[in-house]
C-alpha cells in the first residue's frame, strides 16, 4: 500500500508532533430554522438553566440556528469591481507555521474538524463575509481563522481572502512569512476618502488564498476604522470572492468586533477549553448581540 502523504508531498506527521495545536470542535451544529420557527431568534435543546434563554442558546446546545443575514444598505455607490493587485508569495515547505494545520497535516483529525466547521457554516446560508472573534485574547481565533480560510479555499474550491483586523497584535505576516507590501490598515484610511482606488493584497498560490495583513510595524495605538472597514467590505465583497475571513481583536475590552459585525454576515467566537468562562462567553454575547453570531468553536489544547 502507498503511504499517504501531504501536500506537499510530505508524510503526514504523528499525532504527538502535533500534540500543542488546538483541536476545533464545533460545540453547537448549525443548522437552518425549520417552517415556523421565529427568524429572529436562537434557539438550543438544552439550554443552560444559569445563563438568560438567547444567552444559553450560543452554549453548548445540541442545535442553533444562525439567522438569516440581514438586507445591508450599501456605503458607496455602486459602480465597476474593484481593481485588485497581487503580490505573488511563495510559501517555504520547510519553513511552516504549525498553526496551519489543515495544510501542514491534511490527514489529522485536526484537519478534518476544521473541515466539518465549513461545512456546518456553508449549510446555513454560505455567508460571505464571516468575522472570527473570541471573548478573550488567547482563545484560538486565529488559529480558526486561518484554517476556516484554508478549509473553504482548498482545492480551489472557493475564492477565499483573509483579512486581519487586530491592529494592535497582528500575526498574518508572521504567519506566512512577509511583509505586506500596503499594510492593510494603512489601506482602510486611505479607501475610506478614494473607495473606488485600487487594493494591495498578498496571493499564496500554494494555499489558494489572498491575505490582507497589517504590517507589524505600524504603530500598535492606531485604531480599527468601522466605516472605512464597511466601506472596504462592500468593494471587496464585489471583487468575486466566495468569502471573506476576518481575523478580529478579542470582544471584550474594546468595541471593535461591534464596529465589524455591522458589516459582516456571521460572526464566530472561539472558545478554549479549560481557559474560557462562561461569564466571558455571555458578556460577549450581549455585548455583539446573539443575532450575529452563528456559533460557537471550542478547541481543545
Amino acid at each position: 500500500m502507498t503511504k499517504r502523504t501531504g501536500r506537499f508531498g510530505v508524510p503526514p506527521q504523528p499525532a504527538a508532533e502535533h500534540r500543542g495545536t488546538p483541536l476545533p470542535l464545533l460545540t453547537q451544529p448549525m443548522v437552518p430554522l425549520p417552517p415556523g420557527d421565529d427568524p429572529g431568534r436562537t434557539r438550543a435543546d438544552n439550554p443552560l438553566q444559569a445563563l438568560k434563554p438567547e444567552t444559553a442558546a450560543m452554549l453548548f446546545g445540541t442545535a442553533t440556528a444562525m439567522v438569516a443575514p440581514q438586507p445591508r444598505q450599501p456605503m458607496v455607490p455602486a459602480g465597476p469591481p474593484p481593481e485588485i493587485g497581487l503580490t505573488p508569495h511563495e510559501l517555504s515547505e520547510d519553513d511552516l507555521d504549525r498553526r496551519l494545520t489543515v495544510t501542514i497535516d491534511p490527514d489529522s483529525e485536526r484537519a478534518a474538524s476544521f473541515r466539518v466547521l465549513r461545512h456546518h457554516l456553508l449549510e446555513v446560508g454560505r455567508p460571505q463575509v464571516v468575522v472570527v472573534s473570541s471573548p478573550r485574547q488567547g482563545d484560538g481565533k486565529t488559529t480558526t481563522a486561518l484554517n476556516l480560510a484554508l478549509a473553504l479555499a482548498e482545492c480551489g474550491r472557493a475564492k477565499v481572502l483573509i483579512v486581519e483586523t487586530h491592529v494592535r497584535r497582528p500575526q498574518l505576516a508572521n504567519v506566512f512569512r512577509f511583509v505586506p507590501p500596503w499594510c492593510f490598515a494603512e489601506q482602510l484610511a486611505a479607501h475610506r476618502h478614494q473607495p473606488m482606488m485600487p487594493w494591495s493584497l498578498i496571493e499564496i498560490p500554494q494555499l489558494w488564498l489572498h491575505v490582507a495583513a497589517i504590517n507589524p510595524r505600524i504603530e500598535k495605538t492606531q485604531l480599527l476604522d468601522g466605516p472605512a472597514f464597511s466601506i472596504a467590505m462592500e468593494r471587496l465583497r464585489e471583487g468575486g470572492y466566495d468569502h471573506i475571513v476576518v481575523d478580529a481583536p478579542p470582544v471584550l475590552g474594546s468595541a471593535d468586533v461591534n464596529l465589524l459585525s455591522d458589516a459582516a454576515d456571521a460572526v464566530l467566537l472561539t472558545l478554549r477549553a479549560r481557559r474560557s468562562t462562561t461569564r466571558d462567553l455571555r458578556k460577549a454575547i450581549d455585548q455583539i448581540g446573539a443575532t450575529k453570531i452563528a456559533g460557537t468553536v471550542l478547541v481543545q489544547g
